[in-house]
């Protein structure tokens, strides 16, 4: 048997664990529920929601004076960028009302509550559904890249992920809530997996033994379900996030419905919510029990389209064209934001992806401005995996962007590994051209170098050259006047001169070495 304490974290980034404070809700019926109590408030306006939510890393116009390499590194800040936008405000509510509205048939301060637990677990192998329920659970579907994961993360940081209980109402409650919990679909699709990822997330956030205690040895999907259900309930779990549900299909023969099942089960005996994300390729997975199951909840499925080109873009793209490390500054142009529109197709990741690669290949290739062309460029090289779904959306094809297998991510690091090559050859021949030209220096008498007129200084490096120099001709003077003793003798002002020796071969200043 496998200890939890050898198995890698899954939580890599946790939520915040607090002492529960309590606050009395407006609203009656959430009263009186230490679970609710202990929430952080309901947002009144979006302007709070988007103060939370919005994260615009730091800039300064400075930025843009740095050295190459230096703004290389500077330039990866713009993938922390989110703007909030008004598919953020109507999620944000949606959990607010549904980790709630869970919450008030769970409240461990009444009477009977732990009884009451025991007998829904035991439940669950049942179909009846307890009146009691007042969960609700609803399936996040779009296309891979429009901000899913990302969004529904930060809008679960705005919640403690943990919280522990100790006093109540003047009485000794302890208690350890987890409001949220958000695990991945295994790859597979397996149900097992599932399950013993939930014990180790668990244990990884609590400290718990859960995964020795209940998922070690040879433990079937039905002995495991069960026992899962338990754990969610001894702790209140407040919504369960399952993301890439699409995994699913990928399943044996009837794992899918059996998981959507025990997911329905959940949701309607003991009162957990449940929240489904996956690409367009679940679509077909989440058609029977689950679908059933929300039928009259009220929180409806949201179907996460990719953005369009319309004031709400605009706005994206203003947000996004403030981090430019270019040393040219250029507005966000309706020429360029329609560009970056037509090779994106309004998905927020490559838009912010492909205007950061725009600006690589422009700091690396020495044009330091952003252009459209830039940007068709970048993305024609970019997203060459992703051009069959960007085509699907660009025609309206449903039918193929739900038989595509999902969008491939586009390589940052490959493009900046290439922009450092270029630049470190730019430097190697820049270089080179400074240790040449100090050579040349130190051939020359220092009048040579100082001179500010070009004839004294010509004139200066035939009188004072090295010894390896001899005059080939008579002809004497000036620039000009030797170009017009030339012209006499039908000879051109450039052949004059160097018969002159004031133009003479390279060799003459490095070396029999170079050629």
């Amino acid at each position: 048997m496998m200890s939890s304490q050898h198995i890698p974290s899954l939580l890599v980034g946790k939520g915040r664990v607090e002492q529960a404070t309590y606050l009395v809700p407006v609203i009656p019926t959430y009263q009186g529920n230490p679970l609710i109590e202990a929430l952080p408030p309901i947002f009144i306006t979006q302007d709070e929601v988007a103060e939370r939510l919005a994260f615009y890393p730091d800039y300064d116009e400075e930025h843009r004076k740095m050295p190459a390499y230096l703004r290389l590194h500077l330039i990866q800040n713009t993938l922390q960028f989110f703007a909030p936008l008004p598919i953020h405000f109507d999620l944000e509510q949606r959990f607010s009302r549904m980790i709630r509205l869970g919450y008030q048939a769970r409240n461990p301060a009444i009477t009977g509550f732990w009884g009451d637990v025991k007998s829904r677990v035991h439940s669950l192998g049942t179909v009846r559904q307890s009146p009691r329920s007042t969960a609700t659970g609803f399936t996040i579907v779009g296309i891979s890249g429009v901000g899913k994961t990302t969004s529904i993360e930060a809008i679960l940081l705005l919640y403690p992920q943990v919280i522990f209980h100790s006093h109540y109402q003047d009485r000794d409650f302890s208690f350890t809530q987890i409001v949220w919990l958000k695990l991945d679909c295994p790859f597979d699709g397996s149900i097992k997996g599932l399950c013993l990822n939930f014990f180790q997330a668990v244990d990884d956030l609590l400290g718990t033994r859960y995964y020795d205690n209940y998922a070690g040895g040879r433990k079937t999907v039905d002995e495991l379900l069960p026992r899962m259900a338990l754990v969610a309930s001894l702790h209140s779990i407040g919504v369960l996030v399952i993301d890439e549900i699409q995994h699913l299909s990928q399943a044996k023969s009837g794992g899918s419905s059996k998981m959507l099942n025990f997911f329905v089960q959940l949701i309607n005996t003991i009162g957990l919510p449940v929240v489904l994300v996956g690409t367009y390729k679940a679509i077909s997975v989440l058609r029977g029990e689950f679908r059933q199951a929300r039928r009259g909840t009220g929180q409806g499925d949201l179907v996460w389209d990719r953005m369009k080109n319309d004031d709400k873009w605009k706005w994206f793209v203003k947000c996004l064209w403030g981090y430019q490390y270019v040393r040219k500054q250029c507005r966000s142009t309706q020429e360029l934001r329609d560009a970056l529109y037509e090779v994106t197709q309004g998905i927020t990741d490559f838009a912010i992806k492909v205007y950061m690669l725009a600006q690589i290949r422009a700091i690396a290739n020495g044009e330091e401005v952003v252009t459209e062309q830039g940007i068709r460029l970048v993305a024609k090289e970019s997203l060459r995996l992703a051009y069959p779904i960007l085509q699907a959306l660009k025609n309206k094809d449903t039918r193929l962007l739900a038989s595509v297998e999902d969008v491939h991510p586009i390589d940052i690091d490959q493009f900046l590994q290439n922009a450092q090559n270029q630049l470190s050859r730019a430097e190697q021949h820049q270089a080179s051209g400074s240790v040449q030209t100090t050579n040349l220096n130190k051939q020359l008498p220092p009048a040579t170098i100082d001179a500010t007129e070009p004839q004294i200084a010509a004139t200066e490096t035939v009188k004072k050259g090295s010894g390896r120099r001899k005059k080939t001709a008579p002809l004497e003077g000036s620039l000009p006047e030797i170009a017009a003793s030339g012209e006499k003798q039908k000879l051109r002002a450039y052949e004059a001169l160097r018969q002159a020796g004031l133009i003479r071969p390279v060799i003459e200043y490095f070396g029999e070495e170079v050629s």
